[in-house]
């Protein structure tokens, strides 16, 4: 599929239809008429059967709001087999029924340390063994050559990188996130927002061209011979944003590898420096679309269906459910809104939030709660339906807390750090709910 053919809007459509002939059991060839696969004529009738793929996104420690990015992509597109994994999951055979882990933006170091030896040991049986890893930002940075503590556990890929440095250059903006300490060297950004890239006309980025992605601390890469460069940072926008001077930043980025695609075993690495599954920018989430096709397993390695302690909420206990969380949740929201034009920041980690971050959360769920009332019932596990709205509350009570603090003149570190935990865990428990139930519907099993 040429980018010119399709509208934003019918790319996702598309995709969707798609998802749902594979979900069903229809098979399909990459490139088939009525495929949604974009493969031109001269990559047409490669053999590669499209598979409906068993997903899951990292949402433990390390991970900031950005794992949400890949959560709108996968509902956008149909990808409705979703699991949601954190650090301690993994280790205990997480990766072990799942096609593809997506890995998105945060801290790389806390992303390692939470994981530590026994997710490394695992994250390199599941991708050996056929499976599929998609990092972006931080998710990039996670597998690459490292001597550092923890990081050094997930040498996986032999990439290096050009935005390191010993002697950082000027800061011209947003120095609080410009730059982070490496041992005794830094790794520093010199833009953020939209760039401009090339793709390089490999499979499965064949035929798309020039696009636009955000850019938010990913990494410019150097790979070497064994990986193949699927596109590379082609220029600047008048949306770009740049942090050092315009000259370092074109030294640093442009010619430079923004996408990889590497083998280890059976599986593959694909490591994005800019954000393909930003929900701004359809053309570069049809290309992680196409690479979870392209790559993954010729079939399933399990069967992980969902808890065998799940039941059907329906009717008026449905209604209550989803009115009483919706109550909550919006108290939130409105606590939310008024902290947004406050002028505070969180350094947690190595990462800076706003207030702006918290509602990022929350409009995740508000956002899908009309789609669950349209439903006929909702899947529950045993103690999902009691921990949603209790945690929604907690939550609003916490962010009263930090606003009175704040009004005060009171320095809320202390506080921030245990509320972003808090909507991470209530998300991640609501969208569990969501892609059950709309995954089931999906699959013309009902609910």
């Amino acid at each position: 599929m040429n980018r010119q053919m399709r509208a934003p809007s019918e790319i996702y459509s598309t995709y969707k239809d798609l998802n749902k002939r594979l979900a069903r059991g229809e098979e399909i060839s990459w490139g088939a008429q009525g495929s949604a696969c974009p493969a031109p004529a001269t990559h047409r009738n490669t053999g590669r059967v499209l598979r409906y793929p068993k997903i899951g996104v990292y949402v433990g420690s390390g991970t900031s709001h950005s794992w949400l990015w890949f959560v709108e992509l996968c509902d956008r597109m149909g990808f409705y087999d979703v699991v949601f994994l954190d650090e301690n999951q993994i280790p205990q055979d997480g990766l072990k029924d799942l096609d593809i882990l997506a890995m998105s933006g945060g801290d790389t170091f806390a992303v390692a340390e939470g994981l530590g030896i026994g997710g490394s040991q695992e994250l390199e049986a599941f991708v050996k063994g056929g499976g599929l890893y998609i990092g972006s930002c931080a998710g990039a940075y996670l597998p690459l050559n490292s001597s550092k503590e923890h990081l050094n556990l997930f040498n996986f890929v032999n990439v290096k990188i050009a935005n390191l440095t010993r002697t950082l250059p000027e800061a011209k903006r947003v120095p609080e996130k410009f730059c982070t300490a490496y041992g005794c060297s830094f790794i520093f950004h010199p833009v953020r927002e939209e760039v401009r890239l090339i793709t390089d006309g490999i499979p499965p980025f064949s035929g798309m061209g020039s696009l636009l992605a955000p850019l938010y601390g990913g990494p410019p890469m150097i790979p070497s011979d064994s990986a193949d460069v699927l596109a590379r940072y082609e220029g600047f926008t008048n949306k770009t944003q740049f942090l050092v001077d315009e000259a370092i930043a074109e030294a640093t980025l442009i010619g430079r590898a923004a996408a990889v695609r590497t083998k280890m075993g059976s599986g593959h690495f694909y490591l994005f420096g800019p954000h393909f599954e930003h929900p701004h920018f359809p053309f570069a989430n049809k290309l992680v679309a196409d690479a979870m096709y392209w790559d993954i397993r010729d079939t399933p390695s399990g069967t992980n269906g969902h808890n065998s302690n799940s039941v059907i909420v329906s009717g008026d206990e449905a209604r209550r459910l989803l009115r009483d969380f919706k109550r909550e949740l919006s108290n939130c929201r409105i606590v939310a809104l008024g902290m947004e034009m406050m002028p505070v920041t969180w350094l947690i980690g190595t990462k800076v939030y706003e207030p702006a971050k918290i509602r990022v959360f929350l409009e995740a769920m508000w956002t899908r709660i009309k789609t669950l009332e349209k439903m006929k019932g909702v899947i529950l596990t045993v103690d999902e339906e009691s921990r949603l709205i209790d945690d929604a509350a907690d939550i609003t009570v916490l962010l009263r807390e930090i606003r009175t603090e704040l009004d005060k003149g009171l320095d809320t570190i202390h506080l921030a750090p245990k509320i972003f935990k808090m909507l991470n865990a209530m998300t991640r428990r609501f969208l569990d709910v969501y892609f059950r139930t709309i995954g089931a519907t999906f699959k013309n099993k009902g609910v």
